[in-house]
């Protein structure tokens, strides 16, 4: 016959599930009891025991001393330990141990790895080698997350579709913090423009407590400029008049040399001849054609 003991199900959950570095989290212990009094509940941080919660003594509760363990005794009890402040060094096995009052006292332990994570303070950080894309060029992009731990999951999109990553590298920092750096190549064609614009866009997430992006817009390329028509002032209509006087500065002289000049005097022939000279409808066509 099988031998019930007085104590099953003894569990470590930890809320929230995701513990992040600087913020409270509180490490419940679920047990059934069957029945049984509770002796006493035993928090440990590795071997080291910080917090003990034992009904029948008094005070119930006691905090033993460890060090980047920060207990907030009024929210802590026989069910749960509330941390405060928590530090990327804290990060480890957590267990508690839970001892039944009765003549075998019996005792379950329950132990979870607790991670404790460093969000980016920044977002993403989004680089192409250009600013400015033809079709059959190389888009060459990278992708540079913030320090944190550990680090994010770094993915670049054109046009909200994942490209894959050519490199990806993780570098570490300050105060074992880490970057990482994705970069990807992808080649640049009319489709990749649809209604005049590329989105090339970084997201960086961790978990599901941070997701973070970086986007960048390049317009539909630009085709060679064509050279205006030159077109002079005035229009046909101008271009018409200026032919028109042309010809008649060319004919000019003969109209002039056929005049009856009898009865003029030779002064005045002169003037006329000095205003008419052979030079003056040559002199009259440069100015014309912008001599």
């Amino acid at each position: 016959m099988a031998r019930v003991t007085s104590l099953k199900d003894v569990q470590l959950l930890v809320e929230p599930s995701t513990v992040i570095k600087g913020a409270t989290a509180a490490l419940i212990c679920h047990r059934d009891m069957q029945g049984a009094p509770l002796y006493s509940v035993k928090w440990y941080r590795g071997n080291h025991e910080f917090f003990r919660y034992t009904p029948l003594e008094v005070p119930e509760t006691k905090v033993f001393g460890l060090p980047g363990i920060y207990v907030d005794m009024n929210r802590s009890n026989g069910t749960q330990v509330l941390l405060r402040r928590l530090e990327l060094g804290l990060a480890g096995n957590f267990s508690c141990e839970v001892t039944a009052d009765s003549p075998s006292f019996a005792t379950q332990v329950a132990t979870k790895f607790i991670d404790v994570i460093a969000l980016p303070t920044k977002v993403p950080v989004l680089v192409t080698d250009k600013d400015r894309y033809q079709p059959g060029e190389i888009l060459r992009a990278n992708c540079t997350s913030p320090p944190a731990r550990p680090a994010t999951n770094l993915t670049i999109f054109v046009n909200e579709e994942p490209i894959s990553a050519s490199e990806t590298s993780l570098h570490p920092f300050d105060s074992g913090l880490i970057y990482a750096k994705v970069t990807v190549g992808i080649k640049v064609t009319p489709e990749l423009f649809p209604g005049g614009r590329l989105r090339v866009a970084c997201y960086a997430t961790m978990f599901d407590v941070y997701n973070k992006s970086a986007k960048l817009d390049f317009l539909t390329p630009e085709t060679d400029p064509r050279p205006e028509r030159i077109t002079l002032g005035g229009g046909a209509s101008t271009c018409f008049m200026n032919w028109i006087l042309l010809i008649f500065l060319l004919f000019l002289p003969k109209i002039v040399l056929g005049v009856d000049y009898n009865g003029l005097l030779d002064e005045d022939l002169n003037i006329q001849y000095a205003y008419y000279d052979d030079e003056s409808p040559q002199n009259a066509i440069i100015s014309l054609m912008g001599g």
